[in-house]
């Protein structure tokens, strides 16, 4: 079997494609926080997550109590 060689002159010598690429948007850095109102925002986010928080331990609380049953009818 032999080697063939392949002529890609033809792709050197062409017009090369232009592709039209999108403007570039620059983005903005929000001001930074201070000390007390990121505590405040971490504060609200705790809060509103803290009812989920619970429903998830209560779930796991009945999960494992249930479990625990199973091993004691054995």
């Amino acid at each position: 079997m032999s080697e063939q060689a392949y002529d890609i002159s033809h792709l050197l010598e062409s017009e090369p494609v232009r592709v039209a690429a999108p403007d570039l948007r620059i983005a903005k850095a929000p001001p930074p926080l201070s000390v007390a109102a990121a505590q405040e925002m971490l504060a609200r986010d705790l809060l509103q997550a803290a009812d989920a928080h619970e429903a998830l331990i209560q779930q796991y609380l009945r999960m494992t109590d249930a479990a625990y049953q199973d091993s004691y009818t054995l």
